[in-house]
């Protein structure tokens, strides 16, 4: 049984914190940028708050590229020290590679080089990874803002060909249905998935009954291959955002068990 979170900026946790989520998913860039004395007091308010920081999204600065000319592998070792250790401190299982300007890929660009980075980056990623005890999930993006990897199958295999321990693939809903991947591309991933997002694929908030989608499509091969990593709400943030996602997290859990109940 998979667990249910929801994907959320720091400013709306006391409020999310009293809707029944398993976890919350917050930026890793945005973690790693607080002062120290904020986080610190970040990590004690979760800690009272018995607030569960299960994954971490936006893993790296726009600013701190892994591709293309301007890869520093001392800034990526130093970044991802102090990232990681912060997310370690909250209790962070999953990190998302999603870092879409950070790997991007221009039109005329070398990209079988970026390929070859994108891979070396992963490696780098182990070590720390295994330090912190966190599994980073390779996030396929949609090719409107990444043109480096866009499919969950490309994750898998790049996932696979590496065969590092705390390397692993996570799949957006959003980004499958624009890039009409299909569904059995979670069966073919199923070994290594270890991270998954729902989101309206068209409007890219949060997941509400009637908004067109069918959720279900993604839920039932999740259930039926027994995954039990977690499922994060997400959306984009607008002033309903806390009552949108109180909306969603009853939705999908009711829409989850009814599809249990069918199977």
């Amino acid at each position: 049984m998979f667990s249910i979170g929801i994907c959320t900026d720091f400013i709306n946790l006391p409020e999310v914190a009293k809707l029944g989520f398993d976890y919350v998913e917050l930026s890793l860039a945005e973690l790693a940028a607080l002062p120290e004395a904020d986080f610190a007091t970040l990590a004690d308010w979760t800690d009272a708050a018995g607030l569960r920081l299960y994954a971490c999204r936006d893993m790296l600065p726009g600013d701190l590229p892994i591709t293309g000319p301007g890869v520093n592998a001392t800034a990526l070792h130093g970044y991802l020290r102090h990232a990681l250790g912060r997310a370690r401190r909250l209790g962070a299982r999953v990190v998302v590679l999603d870092a879409a300007k950070s790997r991007a890929v221009s039109e005329d660009g070398d990209f079988p080089f970026a390929w070859r980075q994108l891979g070396n980056f992963l490696r780098l990623c182990q070590g720390h990874a295994k330090e912190c005890g966190i599994a980073v999930c390779l996030e396929p993006l949609r090719k409107a803002d990444c043109s480096l990897l866009n499919l969950v199958s490309e994750a898998t295999l790049i996932a696979g060909l590496l065969q590092l321990n705390n390397i692993a693939v996570a799949a957006h809903w959003g980004h499958m249905s624009m890039a009409s991947e299909p569904m059995n591309a979670l069966w073919r991933a199923a070994p290594l998935l270890g991270h998954v997002h729902l989101e309206n694929a068209l409007t890219r908030r949060l997941p509400a009954p009637g908004d067109g989608e069918d959720y279900g499509r993604m839920l039932s091969p999740l259930n039926t291959m027994g995954y039990k990593g977690g499922i994060s709400l997400c959306g984009v943030t607008t002033e309903t955002f806390v009552q949108d996602a109180a909306a969603a997290v009853e939705y999908i859990r009711k829409l989850n068990e009814e599809l249990r109940m069918r199977n």
